[in-house]
């Protein structure tokens, strides 16, 4: 079982620490280079669902990997995100069978309450004093530390970097949406 545990936590810290770097050289890419921008906007334009869905079935996948493969109890900060990304791949998927783009409508409000919950979580792992002393679910504290990699890579994190890129998405297809109708 420790063994799962530290795979676990080793690929998912790692694949969080990639999709960072990834997120900086597209922000580079985007500030630089008009024409990479502009690919960048038809892609999402094109496939904005598709997006949603496999960041969404991700962070779900990611988080019962944690609390029912390795065995860390979700306190209630943790089942508030839970709350706004679990619907999010199921409306992802009906829209994806509908083609109905206009759901992103719906999903951007949910990520963005979503990750200000995890970033808040985060900012309690990271030492900042905050409200919230006697949080618990489960047997669960808010404020316990699970996961710790890289230095910055919490679960709260994790979960703040998927809504972040959700929102992100969403953004992206509004500008683009402008340009392509």
């Amino acid at each position: 079982m420790q063994f799962l545990r530290t795979y676990i936590n080793t690929a998912i810290g790692v694949g969080t620490l990639i999709s960072h770097i990834i997120l900086i050289a597209f922000i580079i890419m985007i500030v630089v280079s008009p024409t990479w921008r502009a690919r960048l906007y038809r892609f999402i334009h094109n496939h904005v669902l598709n997006i949603i869905l496999i960041e969404s079935l991700f962070a779900l996948l990611g988080s019962l990997a944690y609390s029912e493969i390795v065995g860390f109890p979700p306190c209630d900060l943790c089942w508030i995100q839970r709350i706004f990304i679990y619907p999010q791949v199921i409306i992802a998927f009906i829209a994806i069978l509908k083609k109905d783009k206009s759901i992103v409508d719906y999903l951007l409000p949910m990520s963005v309450i979503g990750g200000l919950v995890a970033f808040y979580q985060s900012l309690i792992h990271w030492g900042f004093n905050t409200s919230i002393t006697n949080c618990t679910a489960v047997g669960s504290e808010c404020a316990k530390v699970y996961v710790s990699s890289f230095g910055y890579i919490t679960i709260p994190f994790m979960s703040f970097t998927i809504f972040i890129y959700a929102i992100a998405v969403v953004l992206i297809y509004y500008q683009a949406r402008k340009i392509h109708g």
